[in-house]
């Protein structure tokens, strides 16, 4: 019992170490934020994209919580009217938010405060990669030091500086990549399949985007352990571990089927998939150079290719590859694979789901560094100085060719000249450690953390890389922030659209609940793309930045109101009249030629349109048979109904809606239900009971065997 009591409070005093040296680096890495009064909104994607998704998921979950618990609702809404020019709700937004565990904290934030989420969660998700990393290697039984010199080399690496502040989520999977590891340890040691399925499950429903690389990346890991870890003779059982390791990730993926299924729907039906850019063998001639000197350099040579170490990960790695036991073998292999697929431009096609080249995968090839560094550590801790001199020779000899190169390649200077000298002063100290016999442990452990530091200020700083130089400032931030939390001025009980080209965020209107022209995410509907493309429209098919004074498409798509700087009215078109109304602002314009809802080419339009959770109604009294036009951007999801008896919904101009309606006076219905939603719920309930009573009759059984050995134990006492 003392001894249990005593283990668990060196834990405690471990983690409260990592947590206090955690909290002061992660404070001087960032601190130029502070000090030069930028936001972490350091990309047009965060103060556009994340920050929206944040403040509309908080205000949901909000609004699905009332509804639920205190009106007695149990209906989800699936599709929202001012995403753009209206959306599924979990298709658009679960690649940002919808089901990351850190988002789901804007529960409990005001749109007025969401910035604050998004700080703290930037931190938070950081010193989650370094728990996850730990976790790992004490799953392992790596020495603490080394594993906690692994985690930071592992937390502040290139990949995480650039992309924690940009793209937020982007750093998750560094999280759950541990984890799964773990898993499939698990299952090859303990022949246990839950905790794998569980990451499997929280990784699949935090970004299935990143999940298509984990899957890849866990694949290849589970190769190389178990044709390392098993004998030969055991080879002959690898089918019971592949079902083992199979049925594990398809319950993980099962159990998050409610938001898997509508997201591979979607994906496939978005304007995203069908980006396209030329596949080349090989990357251009610099990639290469910068990737060659990019180790300890916090420079980028490709799309989300960058490596930015540490600078004592160099010479460790150099060490690693000098091993030749079987765990060292594993990692040089893991590393090798990686190198080999930044080299070639089709695996980055491949993990960015066979569109253009993207290394986003690259936190993977991070954790292989890293814990190269936490196991190669305790051994060249003991190295005497003739047996690692060679390798401090070959860094000095590196920083001298960069040094040299500086002299006639200014990119070479302005990028990594000072990255080599931050090398080339801790591989003397280093060897001064050596020479001199001195403890190395503490001075490894101290130049990681100084260099994750100088990676991180040299990278934002004004006179490095000046990463902070496309941020806004907080009084920038305080000015945008007034277009998410300010209402439309105008109560309209028709249904009709705003022109919001002026606006500076494109996805203000679905936060502060106007009908806009105007939205920028990466899932959408792809139709629309092609819409904007037959109307000669200048938007790409992430995005709708208005319909450029286009007054055929202003009454196509209901635009009733125009809201523009003063400066600006001289370019509306004349049909919009002054109604001496201000939004933020932005003075407001009415079309007189205003088209409503739901028109026919004879002139009848619906009446009295009513929008509740997933459904329109209205009404209409046509002289003679007609079609209805409908501004709903067209799925296969939505079903229609005239006087409660369905009727066939057609795609209409491209991206929208039709239907038929006979004479008289009638009552239309659309209902939006995403079949593949509800059949993800029941697969997911489903699947978690299985969860739930595989992990029941787990600890039944483990009750038992602890029981029955108890018995033993007293039985041969007595």
């Amino acid at each position: 019992m003392n001894n249990l009591k005593a283990k668990k409070y060196r834990d405690f005093l471990f983690f409260a170490f990592y947590t206090a040296i955690f909290t002061v680096i992660a404070v001087a890495c960032f601190v130029l934020y502070f000090v030069l009064d930028k936001t972490f909104f350091t990309t047009y994607d965060g103060r556009v994209q994340h920050i929206a998704a944040l403040s509309y998921y908080g205000e949901y979950l909000r609004s699905l919580f009332h509804s639920f618990f205190i009106e007695g609702k149990f209906e989800v809404q699936q599709w929202d009217f001012n995403l753009g020019f209206g959306a599924d709700i979990i298709q658009t937004l679960h690649y940002y938010v919808i089901g990351d565990p850190f988002s789901f904290l804007s529960v409990f934030f005001s749109t007025k405060n969401m910035h604050i989420l998004y700080n703290v969660n930037i931190f938070l998700r950081l010193y989650c990669i370094g728990i996850a990393f730990l976790a790992y290697c004490r799953y392992h039984k790596f020495d603490r030091q080394a594993s906690l010199c692994g985690a930071f080399v592992y937390i502040f690496c290139g990949f995480s500086f650039f992309c924690a502040p940009r793209h937020p989520y982007f750093v998750n999977p560094m999280i759950w990549l541990p984890l799964l590891f773990i898993g499939i340890d698990k299952i090859f040691r303990e022949k246990r399949i839950l905790f794998f399925a569980f990451f499997v499950f929280v990784s699949t429903a935090s970004n299935f985007y990143f999940f298509y690389m984990l899957s890849i990346i866990v694949f290849v890991y589970a190769l190389i352990r178990f044709f390392f870890v098993f004998p030969k003779n055991k080879y002959k059982n690898i089918w019971r571990y592949i079902l083992l390791a199979l049925a594990g990730y398809v319950l993980g993926v099962c159990m998050a089927a409610f938001l898997f299924f509508p997201n591979v729907s979607g994906f496939f039906l978005c304007g995203r998939s069908e980006e396209e850019k030329p596949l080349t063998f090989l990357y251009r001639p610099n990639y290469y150079i910068k990737m060659f000197l990019g180790f300890v350099a916090p420079s980028t040579f490709g799309s989300y290719s960058t490596f930015g170490y540490a600078a004592p990960a160099l010479p460790l790695t150099i060490c690693l590859f000098r091993m030749k036991d079987k765990i060292s073998r594993q990692l040089k292999l893991s590393i090798t694979i990686g190198l080999i697929f930044y080299l070639l431009p089709v695996f980055g096609c491949i993990f960015n789901g066979f569109s253009y080249p993207s290394n986003r995968w690259g936190f993977a090839f991070s954790f292989s560094i890293a814990i190269g560094v936490s196991y190669v550590l305790p051994s060249a801790i003991k190295y005497t100085w003739k047996e690692i001199r060679s390798i401090m020779i070959a860094c000095i000899l590196l920083c001298c060719f960069v040094f040299a190169l500086s002299i006639f390649i200014s990119d070479v200077r302005e990028q990594f000249l000072l990255s080599y000298t931050v090398l080339f002063v801790t591989i003397l100290i280093l060897s001064a450690v050596y020479i001199f016999r001195c403890s190395v442990k503490i001075p490894y452990f101290i130049l990681i953390l100084i260099s994750v530091i100088f990676q991180a200020n040299f990278r934002y700083s004004p006179r490095g890389l000046d990463y902070l130089s496309k941020g806004i400032s907080t009084d920038e931030y305080v000015e945008l922030q007034r277009e998410y939390t300010t209402n439309f001025p105008i109560e309209d009980s028709e249904f009709c659209r705003v022109e919001t080209a002026c606006l500076k965020s494109p996805n203000a209107p679905a936060v502060s609940g106007i009908k806009g022209t105007t939205y920028y995410w990466s899932i959408n509907n792809g139709l629309l793309y092609e819409f904007y493309r037959d109307y000669n429209l200048k938007n790409n098919l992430l995005s709708s930045f208005g319909l450029e004074n286009n007054e055929y498409l202003f009454s196509l798509l209901n635009v009733k109101y125009y809201i523009v700087p003063a400066e600006k009215t001289a370019d509306i078109p004349q049909s919009f009249i002054d109604t001496g109304k201000n939004y933020i602002g932005y003075k407001i314009f009415e079309n007189k030629n205003f088209q409503y809802f739901g028109f026919s080419e004879s002139g009848e339009h619906l009446k009295n349109v009513k929008t509740s959770t997933n459904k329109l109604t209205a009404e209409i009294s046509p002289e003679k048979d007609c079609t209805i036009f409908l501004s709903i951007p067209y799925s296969k999801y939505w079903n229609a109904k005239i006087d409660n008896k369905k009727t066939d919904i057609r795609l209409a101009k491209t991206a929208f809606m039709e239907l038929t309606v006979p004479e008289g006076t009638h009552l239309i219905e659309l209902t939006y239900k995403n079949n593949s939603f509800i059949l993800g719920v029941i697969v997911s309930v489903f699947c978690f009971i299985i969860f739930v009573t595989i992990s029941v009759y787990n600890n039944f059984l483990s009750i038992c065997k602890k029981k029955c050995k108890y018995e033993t134990v007293t039985k041969n006492i007595f």
